[in-house]
């Protein structure tokens, strides 16, 4: 794949959107208040934008202990997800069903194609990657299916083995290799997957089936960059924690190391480490900016939704700088590679 020339339109877009939260005064105190926490306007919650906002350099999101408005208001945060979970299409594949969907966004005439394959933790990104398709004019394919890892590897839920998680894999990877993208992106939540014999779970055997579908998308010349699984909230539900505690936000902020640890980003990023060319994408430093610690609100924006997924609201914010790591991870041909 050629790298480096397909970035320019978004770089626009990028500039704009630091320009805009740069503009932006934030709706934020370090005390309490009586009054109930009002709707954020667009305008006054620029989420991740405002990371960037020199104004706020020296801002430690997880000690403020109010804010006046935010957005989405945790009593509609379970429903601040991709549009495709609720508009009929069928793109995100629910449990028990084996059979794939794939859908189309972003660009439909791009002249590069991205495909996500994964589990609802990479679907939570879908509408970010449709935006910078459609401003940096690559198509986006969407193959996502909740609580199903993309690994050749049987899974279980409830101590049940899934096989329709197996099964739809094993669509889905014949589905991918039918289109043909020019890169798959792919994230999980979960972390081990049994044994062969059935006697265990591993982190090993989760390993080894990532692996398995990843060499053959390789070995037809699809690049493979991994999307690492944000941080676990040990204070989840955090919205219901915001919700019962507005004028205490430090008490839903959460330790970053034990975040991650909860999560399957270990793992994924000792499978990329250890299989050649696979790239990485880490959103982080993004989600959880202070030091060792995730807060609840950035920028007026609530950060979780349901369990661990992060609220579509402030997805969207966030996409500069998922922008700057697809390009890092691709070698520049997604993506905008920043200042």
């Amino acid at each position: 794949m050629s790298g480096g020339t397909h970035h320019t339109r978004w770089v626009g877009a990028a500039a704009l959107a630091v320009l805009a939260a740069l503009a932006i005064v934030l709706v934020l105190q370090l005390r309490g208040s009586d009054e109930p926490v009002r709707q954020a306007t667009a305008a006054e919650a620029p989420g991740a934008a405002a990371l960037t906002d020199p104004q706020h350099r020296d801002t430690t999101w997880s000690r403020i202990d109010h804010v006046d408005a935010m957005r989405p208001l945790p009593a509609d945060a379970k429903d601040d997800r991709p549009a495709f979970y609720d508009d009929g299409s069928g793109c995100q594949v629910k449990d028990g069903d084996p059979v794939p969907k794939v859908c189309a966004s972003g660009d439909p005439s791009g002249d590069r194609t991205l495909m996500l394959v994964g589990d609802s933790k990479l679907a939570q990104w879908q509408t970010a990657f449709d935006d910078l398709g459609r401003a940096d004019g690559f198509t986006v394919l969407t193959a996502t299916k909740s609580a199903c890892p993309f690994t050749d590897a049987a899974v279980t839920s409830d101590r049940k083995v899934r096989t329709d998680c197996r099964e739809w894999g094993q669509a889905a990877l014949r589905d991918t290799l039918e289109a043909r993208p020019d890169v798959v992106v792919t994230s999980q939540r979960t972390s081990t997957a049994l044994l062969d014999d059935g006697s265990d779970r591993t982190r090993g055997a989760m390993i080894r089936g990532l692996h398995s579908y990843w060499s053959q998308l390789q070995d037809a010349g699809i690049e493979v960059v991994v999307m690492l699984d944000n941080p676990f909230p040990i204070t989840h539900p955090v919205y219901q924690c915001v919700e019962e505690h507005p004028d205490d936000l430090p008490r839903c902020s959460f330790d970053l190391a034990e975040g991650v640890q909860k999560s399957s980003a270990p793992m994924m990023r000792e499978a990329a480490e250890i299989m050649s060319g696979v790239g990485i994408i880490d959103m982080t430093s993004t989600i959880c900016p202070d030091e060792g610690r995730c807060p609840a609100v950035i920028g007026n924006v609530l950060v979780y939704r349901a369990g661990s997924h992060i609220t579509k609201t402030f997805v969207r914010t966030a996409e500069p700088q998922l922008a700057v790591e697809l390009a890092r991870a691709t070698g520049g041909t997604f993506g905008e590679t920043g200042p």
